[in-house]
């Protein structure tokens, strides 16, 4: 039987074409957070758990705002994909195969479900002195999650920029379009928390700040150490094309 994670690349356009609700399992070895634009300048973000229980996305996330994410349909299509689509017989036919080994009724299976996700939307599973693991784009099929560095299904190995640091989702957290500006953390503030971390953070880490670090100062900050990484490494090529013997 096909898994998750071996289905054909979802053709967009015959998926969405009718609302409906979108079931999504994540495939990956990782929590998964995307953004979605709920309404024009406004985004709502979206966690979902490590762990193979699916959600029924459209319960969170507009069907439309679903539709238009670039970001989802990268997940979805990436190879290994982070992201499943399943249809309604495949969530009930999860659940209720689930709810046959815990020897539960499948009701409070779903309904366990949901609760752990949202108390993990609510942030009660974790705090600022526990970060939430990791984000990793490309993982191994595994269930045990471990270090940082992950190893994809195809053989592929991860390497540290295809990770986004744990502190710069959380800061950035902070300042998402959702909050009221006087509720966001301030950008002197979030400035000195990168700071902080700065050296254990790479090329991707700096562009997710640079899109989603919300303040200007914060933005122009993050696109400066793009910038100088780009530089360092240009100098380092330049260097060996030119050594000598």
């Amino acid at each position: 039987m096909e898994t998750a994670a071996q289905k054909s690349i979802t053709n967009w356009t015959e998926f969405f074409k009718t609302p409906r609700d979108i079931f999504v399992q994540n495939v990956s070895n990782c929590q998964v957070s995307i953004e979605f634009e709920t309404t024009p300048g406004n985004k709502t973000g979206f966690l979902f758990p490590q762990g193979q229980d699916p959600v029924n996305l459209t319960q969170f996330i507009p069907f439309d705002a679903i539709k238009a994410s670039i970001d989802f349909r990268k997940m979805l299509n990436r190879r290994p994909p982070a992201l499943s689509l399943m249809t309604e017989e495949e969530f009930m036919g999860y659940y209720t195969k689930k709810a046959e080994e815990l020897k539960k009724p499948v009701e409070k299976v779903i309904d366990e479900s949901a609760e752990r996700l949202q108390r993990l939307h609510n942030k009660q599973e974790y705090t600022a002195d526990k970060a939430p693991e990791p984000i990793h784009r490309v993982v191994e099929d595994d269930p045990h999650f471990g270090g940082k560095k992950r190893v994809a299904s195809t053989g592929d190995v991860v390497t540290t920029e295809e990770v986004i640091h744990p502190r710069v989702l959380h800061l950035c957290q902070q300042v998402n379009t959702e909050i009221p500006d006087p509720d966001k953390m301030r950008a002197h503030v979030m400035l000195g928390e990168l700071q902080s971390v700065e050296r254990d953070l790479r090329v991707d880490d700096w562009e997710y700040v640079r899109s989603h670090g919300y303040w200007k100062t914060v933005k122009n900050y993050a696109r400066d150490k793009i910038s100088q990484m780009a530089n360092a490494q240009s100098g380092s090529e330049g260097a060996e094309d030119t050594f000598a013997p």
